[in-house]
């Protein structure tokens, strides 16, 4: 079973060989930027609240 993907032939199409042609002559660099809202804590009972089960406070 490992080897069959080693072994699959490929087949194209005009429309995959013409999108596969567009990606590789495309050299912009992607956008990977993610906006994730963050916060310092520096409290020791918020830290612990953060990581002690809900019954536990």
């Amino acid at each position: 079973m490992a080897t069959k993907s080693f072994t699959t032939d490929m087949k194209f199409s005009r429309k995959s060989v013409t999108n596969l042609l567009s990606a590789l002559e495309n050299n912009k660099k992607p956008n990977i930027n993610k906006s994730i809202k963050a916060s310092n804590v520096s409290d020791i009972s918020e830290i612990r609240s953060m990581f002690s089960k809900k019954g536990n406070k």
